[in-house]
């Protein structure tokens, strides 16, 4: 059976992870307390150390699938970095446990007495990590989880210092040395390992650029015979965001925009599946487009800023975003509230349906350009949103949840009749 063929996630897979070491790290302990091989006891800890890595793998793997919220506005993707972090850190404290082990048992003199529950106990445990490892590597690159892949380095680890147990119970009688030589290798690559992991998952949380997904954005815009002005990338957990502004003649006509901008977004996303948004700003039109894709391959959110619903505007137009009567927590909503005001009197006031409301992907930028909205007045709004918005030239206030939209309209109107 190929690994293709295996149903299983990467959360359900470092559950198992926990259950599968902690069972190890149990049967290792006895063993090398019956057996006298300190080798084994080093090996049982080591696994101990195991069950907190894949522990803490499973939390970040939890923590960072929670929605987007008001404290948390470009999600939680970040969790599954930290969570990492620690799983390298961990790692390289094995391989220091190691080197202390091997340093020990150099100077100490220690007989160990041979049993075969020892050597299978040992062999077993090879078998299983090494079974650990592939799927975590093969589930971690599918699903562009950092985490899985540090933990899978762990239990490649494992794998390798149970061989190395298993030389040193086989040999010890013959060469007292070989179980330090051993572990001081296992140590090493450990140490190696960590270091390696460390480097990426810091770049991760210091929000570093993404060159490889630069150089690829570079060339899809060089096939397309698109100059780019400016190319910014950071990544943020797993993923990885970019802002392109990209420079087209001032002549063309905005359908032949909107065109380009669709085709180059299509090409990007099908091609860098490591992208997580990408921003499209134009200098010629000061137009941004913004696509966002919670789950790679799935895209739900796209501009189309040159439609039109409603009535005809009869002055500044400002929309609420409303939900049940009351003003919604968040800027993207089923219903506005739009208000037209002229010379301090409202002139319009009524709730619109938002057509392209989506319960994943609310669309309220979308809907704010299609009223032709000159005003918002929301709790909360994404920065994607607010940037989209403000290119536009729609003026957005962000306001206290408390408030009462008859005293905002009251406070709209006296501003309306100064300003006119």
């Amino acid at each position: 059976m190929t690994l293709e063929k295996i149903i299983i996630t990467p959360i359900s897979l470092s559950i198992i992870s926990v259950f599968s070491n902690l069972s190890l790290g149990i049967l290792k302990l006895i063993f090398g307390f019956l057996t006298g091989s300190v080798s084994l006891i080093a090996d049982g800890l080591h696994s101990g150390v195991d069950v907190f890595s894949s522990f803490i793998t499973f939390l970040g793997l939890k923590i960072s699938k929670k929605p987007v919220d008001k404290k948390h506005p470009y999600g939680h993707w970040k969790a599954e970095s930290l969570a990492g972090f620690f799983v390298a850190i961990l790692l390289g404290i094995s391989g220091i446990w190691l080197f202390y082990e091997a340093g020990k048992r150099i100077f100490e003199k220690q007989t160990v007495e041979l049993s075969a529950g020892a050597i299978i106990i040992v062999v077993v445990s090879f078998f299983v990590n090494e079974i650990l490892a592939r799927l975590k590597f093969y589930y971690g690159g599918k699903f562009k989880t950092l985490s899985l892949v540090a933990d899978a380095e762990h239990s490649r680890a494992d794998a390798l210092s149970s061989i190395g147990v298993l030389l040193a119970l086989g040999l010890v009688n013959y060469f007292s040395l070989i179980d330090s030589l051993v572990a001081f290798l296992i140590g090493s690559f450990m140490l190696y390992r960590a270091f390696q992991i460390g480097r990426e998952i810091t770049d991760s949380l210091l929000d570093a650029k993404n060159p490889e997904v630069e150089e690829r954005i570079k060339k899809i815009c060089l096939s397309h015979k698109i100059e780019i002005s400016h190319l910014r990338t950071r990544k943020i957990g797993p993923f990885t965001l970019a802002e392109i502004k990209i420079k087209l003649p001032p002549k063309l006509k905005i359908e032949k925009v909107q065109k380009i901008t669709e085709t180059l977004e299509e090409r990007l996303l099908s091609n860098i599946p490591e992208l997580k948004e990408i921003i499209i700003s134009i200098e010629a039109y000061n137009l941004a487009k913004i696509t966002v894709l919670p789950k790679l391959g799935k895209k739900i959110g796209q501009l189309e800023g040159f439609e039109k619903i409603g009535v005809p505007k009869k002055g500044e137009r400002i929309i609420f975003p409303i939900e049940k009567g009351k003003l919604a927590l968040q800027f993207g909503a089923r219903e506005y509230l739009v208000v037209d005001l002229k010379d301090g009197k409202i002139l319009r006031k009524e709730i619109i349906k938002n057509p392209y409301f989506e319960k994943k992907s609310p669309h309220g930028a979308r809907f704010a350009k299609a009223i032709r909205a000159d005003k918002i007045i929301t709790c909360q709004i994404g920065p994607n949103a607010r940037q989209n918005l403000e290119n536009f030239g729609i003026e957005i206030e962000i306001i206290p949840p408390d408030k009462e939209i008859d005293e905002l309209l009251e406070k709209l109107k006296r501003q309306n009749g100064t300003q006119n």
